[in-house]
C-alpha cells in the first residue's frame, strides 16, 4: 500500500503522474509509482477531467525575470522609466504600467512582480464554443441524439467545408465536457457518451482489473498486432467490435482496417 510521503504534488510529480496517465495506466499503478494513494491521483484527475493540461511557456512579448529585475535596480539606482526602458529595449509605456501595478517605484520587486504575471496567465481562456453560441447548440444538439464527438466533428466538416467557425475537433468537444462544461455544455450531456465515463481515458489504457475481465482463453492483446496491421500498410487485414444499445439490442462491427470499408450485423439474442 502507498504511503503519503508529502501533501500535493511537486512539479515534476505532477509531469510523471499525466506521462503515466496518458500511457493507459490505472490509478493504482501511478499512485504506488508516485507513493501516492489512489484517491489523490484520481483528484488530480477529476480536476483536468483526465485531459492532460498544455504545458505552459512564457511568450516573448512578456516582460522575462530578467528584464524585472533589470526594472528593480533601476529604480534602487533612481533612474527614470524612459532610460531603464532603454536599458531593455522596451517601450515607455510597457515599463510605466509595469511599475504601476507593481506597488509603484518604491515598492517595486522583480520576483514578486513576475510571479503575479505568471499566476495571473493561469486565468482559462474562453474556449471555442463559449465563444461561438449557433456551434455549441449544434454540438449539443447532436450529442443528446447519442452521436459521438468524432462523428460531430466529421459531419460539421462535410456539412460546412468552407466555414471554418462552424468545425471543430472531436478532442475540443471533450475538453468542453469534461474540462471546461462549467456552463458550456451541460454535464448532463456526458451521459450520452458511449463510455459514460466522468473524465477522459487515455486510448492506451489496459489496466490489470479489465484486462483479467475478458472470458478469451490465452488472448493476445491488440498492442501486440504486426507493425503492417497498425499502420494499415496491407489490406485484407479486418477489426471487430460489438455495440450493445437498449432493450439488449446489439450490432457487430467489421472494418477492413486499410480502406476502412465496414459491415454491420444486426445480433439477435
Amino acid at each position: 500500500m502507498a504511503t503519503m510521503k508529502a501533501r500535493g504534488f511537486s512539479a515534476s510529480q505532477k509531469r510523471e503522474l499525466w506521462l503515466r496517465w496518458r500511457k493507459g495506466q490505472s490509478l493504482s499503478e501511478i499512485g504506488r509509482a508516485l507513493g501516492k494513494h489512489a484517491g489523490s491521483i484520481s483528484g488530480v484527475l477529476a480536476i483536468h477531467g483526465g485531459i492532460s493540461p498544455p504545458n505552459r511557456t512564457r511568450s516573448d512579448l512578456l516582460l522575462s525575470l530578467s528584464e524585472r529585475e533589470e526594472i528593480s535596480r533601476g529604480l534602487s539606482a533612481g533612474l527614470s522609466l524612459r532610460h531603464i526602458a532603454k536599458l531593455i529595449d522596451r517601450s515607455v509605456s510597457t515599463v510605466s504600467r509595469e511599475v504601476g501595478r507593481n506597488g509603484g517605484r518604491t515598492k517595486y520587486r522583480a520576483n514578486t512582480a513576475d510571479k503575479r504575471a505568471w499566476d495571473q496567465a493561469k486565468r482559462p481562456k474562453q474556449c471555442l464554443l463559449a465563444e461561438n453560441q449557433v456551434l455549441q447548440q449544434v454540438v449539443a444538439k447532436k450529442l443528446q441524439l447519442d452521436w459521438s464527438p468524432e462523428q460531430i466533428s466529421g459531419w460539421l466538416q462535410r456539412q460546412f467545408p468552407d466555414d471554418s467557425a462552424m468545425q471543430i475537433s472531436h478532442e475540443t468537444i471533450y475538453r468542453s465536457l469534461f474540462v471546461q462544461a462549467r456552463g458550456v455544455l451541460k454535464k448532463e450531456l456526458v451521459k450520452h457518451l458511449r463510455s459514460r465515463r466522468g473524465m477522459r481515458r487515455s486510448k492506451h489504457s489496459t489496466t490489470e482489473a479489465t484486462e483479467r475481465k475478458t472470458s478469451i482463453v490465452d488472448a493476445i492483446s491488440i498492442r501486440e498486432r504486426p507493425p503492417e496491421v497498425e499502420d494499415r500498410a496491407v489490406p485484407g487485414h479486418w477489426e471487430g467490435d460489438l455495440i450493445s444499445g437498449s432493450k439488449n439490442s446489439h450490432i457487430a462491427t467489421l472494418v477492413e482496417r486499410q480502406s476502412r470499408f465496414t459491415m454491420l450485423v444486426h445480433v439477435v439474442v
